[in-house]
C-alpha cells in the first residue's frame, strides 16, 4: 500500500519535480510516499506566477483524489508577489477544496522558523534580485526579518538544477559570513537547486540552525500527521520531529 504510514502530495511549480524525489526517500522511513502534482513554471515573472496561482485548486483536488494524507504547495515567490498574510488564505483556499490539511512553502517555512525560535534570518537564494526584495518585504512584515541576503541571478529552472551540489554550500557560506550581526536562523529557498545534503555540514560550519524548503516540507507533514520517526544527518529541524 503506498503510504501506509503517510502520503503527502507536493504541487511542483516546474513541470519537472527534479532531484528532490529520490532525495525524500533517501531521507524519510519506510511507508511514508510522496505524489507530485508539477505545474507549467519555467521562469519567474509576474505573468507566470499568476498563472501558477490559477492552476493550484485544480492541482490540489487532483492530488486528493489520489488519497493523499496532505497536500504542500512549492514555490514562494508567487505568494510573496501578494500582500502579508496571503499564504493562509491560499491554505485555507486549498483546505476548502481538498479536505485535507494544507500548507504552503511560505507557510510551513514560517512553522519551522517558530519552532526554533528564530525570527532574525539570513537567506541565500538562486533568485534574482527583485525577488529576493519581494521576499523579504513579505517575511518582514510577516514578524521575520532577513536581516542580510543575497541571490544568485539565475532565470529559469533549467538553470538552478545544472547547478553543482557544492555551489549550495559555497555560496550559502559566503552569505552566512558576508554579516557580522545577530542572526538566529539561514534559510535557503528553492526546489531547484541542492535540497537536504548540505544542511548537516553547514549546521556544524556556522553554528546556526538552517532550514531549507525541503526540510521545513517534511518537518511540516510529520508533525501534522504525526509520524515520531527519528531522522538523522539532514539537520536540527528534522531532528526536532524525535530528538529521544
Amino acid at each position: 500500500m503506498i503510504g501506509w504510514r503517510g502520503h503527502i502530495g507536493k504541487i511542483s511549480p516546474a513541470p519537472i519535480a527534479g532531484r528532490f524525489v529520490r532525495e525524500f526517500y533517501e531521507v524519510v522511513p519506510e511507508g511514508v510516499d510522496i505524489t507530485c502534482g508539477p505545474l507549467t513554471v519555467q521562469t519567474i515573472t509576474r505573468d507566470s506566477m499568476a498563472e501558477m496561482l490559477s492552476a493550484v485548486g485544480k492541482a490540489a483536488a487532483l492530488l486528493a483524489e489520489k488519497g493523499v494524507d496532505a497536500i504542500y504547495l512549492g514555490g514562494i515567490p508567487p505568494i510573496v508577489m501578494r500582500a502579508p498574510g496571503y499564504d493562509q488564505e491560499l491554505v485555507a483556499e486549498m483546505e476548502r477544496i481538498t479536505g485535507k490539511p494544507c500548507s504552503t512553502d511560505v507557510s510551513g517555512v514560517f512553522d519551522a522558523f517558530r519552532s526554533l525560535g528564530a525570527t532574525k534570518v539570513v537567506m541565500a537564494a538562486p533568485f534574482q534580485d527583485w525577488v529576493l526584495a519581494q521576499i523579504k518585504t513579505y517575511y518582514d512584515a510577516s514578524g521575520f526579518e532577513i536581516v542580510h541576503m543575497k541571490g544568485l541571478p539565475l532565470d529559469t529552472s533549467t538553470q538552478r538544477r545544472a547547478l553543482p551540489l557544492d555551489v549550495e554550500y559555497t555560496f550559502t557560506r559566503q552569505v552566512f559570513r558576508e554579516f557580522a550581526g545577530a542572526s538566529d536562523v539561514v534559510y535557503i529557498p528553492c526546489g531547484g537547486w541542492g535540497t537536504v545534503r548540505n544542511v548537516e555540514r553547514m549546521e556544524q560550519d556556522f553554528g546556526k540552525p538552517v532550514v531549507t524548503w525541503f526540510t521545513a516540507m517534511i518537518w511540516w507533514f510529520f508533525v501534522k500527521h504525526g509520524v515520531r520517526a527519528k531522522i538523522r544527518g539532514y539537520g536540527s529541524l528534522l531532528e526536532s520531529i524525535n530528538p529521544g
